[in-house]
């Protein structure tokens, strides 16, 4: 496949994901899930669709094999022009889906995410602050002293937790927007960084494909 092609296959894949990460309230229960559960999908769900994001966008920069070779450019030049429109053409389709959930969230669902927080955040405060407990007696019953026995977070703070699970605001499309062209300009370049390690790979002294 082409580099479009590839970038539109990972990128609906990168979609799925991303709807996935942002639409997990509408099918989250927290009154049937565990309080670790709600605090790591709330600490750790952007890092980690990130994460999937620039795996999606390497592995499309991978799958690309030149079908064309061009007579004035190298074997190495044509791996790293195709992996980073590839991992761009990712980074495009995961940042149209985040745009448009992140306007969804701010209007439509934005009832659904408050419901969801409310309901969510003592859940997480509870684990949050018994898992502070469980440390500061543990350290008590092995002797530390108060500064070691204190050296931990804050109490978590259910109104603060609940504000960081509601929807966002209607201005934030535009940051959604920002990140949408960052998220390009770093799958286009890890991309390309890809491709261009392929190519000095399967490339000759003479820039032509390599043998295998």
């Amino acid at each position: 496949m082409g580099p479009i092609r590839t970038g539109l296959f990972y990128g609906a894949l990168a979609a799925a994901v991303a709807l996935v990460a942002e639409l997990y309230f509408l099918v989250l229960d927290p009154s049937e899930t565990a309080g670790w559960v709600l605090a790591v999908i709330g600490s750790y769900r952007t890092r980690l669709t990130l994460a999937a994001f620039l795996f999606l966008g390497i592995l499309a920069a991978l799958r690309m094999r030149p079908v064309r070779l061009d007579p004035d450019a190298s074997y190495r030049s044509l791996l790293l022009r195709d992996g980073a429109l590839a991992a761009t053409v990712v980074a495009v389709v995961v940042g149209l889906v985040l745009s448009i959930t992140t306007l969804m969230q701010a209007t439509v669902l934005a009832d659904n995410m408050r419901a969801y927080a409310r309901e969510a955040a003592p859940e997480i405060v509870s684990y949050v602050n018994g898992t502070r407990d469980e440390i500061q007696d543990r350290r008590r019953e092995e002797g530390q002293s108060p500064e070691e026995v204190n050296d931990v977070p804050p109490p978590a703070d259910a109104a603060e937790v609940e504000e960081s699970l509601g929807p966002p605001a209607p201005r934030d499309l535009g940051r959604s927007l920002a990140n949408f062209v960052l998220r390009a300009v770093l799958l286009g370049t890890v991309g390309g960084f890809v491709g261009l390690l392929r190519g000095r790979s399967k490339t000759g002294p003479d820039g032509a494909p390599g043998p295998g």
